[in-house]
């Protein structure tokens, strides 16, 4: 008990004041502590869902179900599956023995995974599910464990809202029909997504976060 009120210690810590005791734990440790928190404040409210953005991480735009944020230069793209939670669909995670690290995410009735894959230019892809909603971002090895940390924060954070996306998905079934990318797939060192992003963000002059109120 003692130990596992001390991680939750560190690990708030860390989110809430930026100091690095997070590289002192293991990315188990951070994944336990990430999905056990229960948060019911939320900054951020779109359409059918909310979350929290927690200090040190900027929203820097989003449209429909797609969300660009950023932490120390690096660029998180955020998706949130809510077709996918609607219909509560659950499909199971095959560990991939090659990545640099891969591993399944379940706790209660959440569930996700965690996969690493080095890129060519030796940084890091990570992908990570949970809760119906998936964040890819690349970075530098010395910053894997705090940006594992940033994501579940995001991700065990996010809340539906069933009444407003029943109204929203019968309204435009016809555009969730023809989303190809699939959360419970991995993309394998490469996103179409993360590169589509990289070169809009550094592109744009404006970037703006546009709230929506459910």
């Amino acid at each position: 008990m003692k130990r596992k009120f001390m991680l939750i210690v560190v690990l708030t810590c860390f989110i809430l004041s930026g100091c690095t005791p997070i590289q002192d734990l293991s990315i188990d440790e951070i994944i336990k502590l990430g999905t056990e928190r229960n948060l019911t404040v939320y900054n951020k409210y779109r359409k059918g869902y909310k979350y929290n953005v927690p200090k040190g991480i900027d929203v820097l735009d989003n449209t429909e179900y797609n969300e660009i944020l950023m932490s120390k230069d690096y660029i998180y793209y955020l998706y949130v599956d809510a077709v996918s939670y609607y219909n509560k669909v659950i499909e199971q995670y095959d560990v991939n023995s090659v990545a640099y690290l891969s591993m399944p995410i379940s706790h209660e009735d959440k569930y996700g995974y965690l996969e690493i894959n080095k890129t060519d230019d030796n940084k890091y892809f990570i992908e990570i599910m949970y809760n119906y909603a998936k964040i890819e971002v690349i970075v530098n090895e010395k910053d894997i464990k705090e940006t594992i940390a940033n994501s579940l924060s995001v991700l065990a954070s996010v809340s539906f809202n069933t009444n407003v996306l029943k109204t929203l998905l019968d309204e435009e079934v016809s555009q969730f029909r023809e989303t190809e990318f699939n959360i419970f797939e991995t993309n394998n060192k490469e996103s179409q997504y993360l590169e589509v992003i990289e070169s809009d963000v550094y592109e744009e002059e404006t970037i703006h976060d546009g709230d929506l109120i459910n």
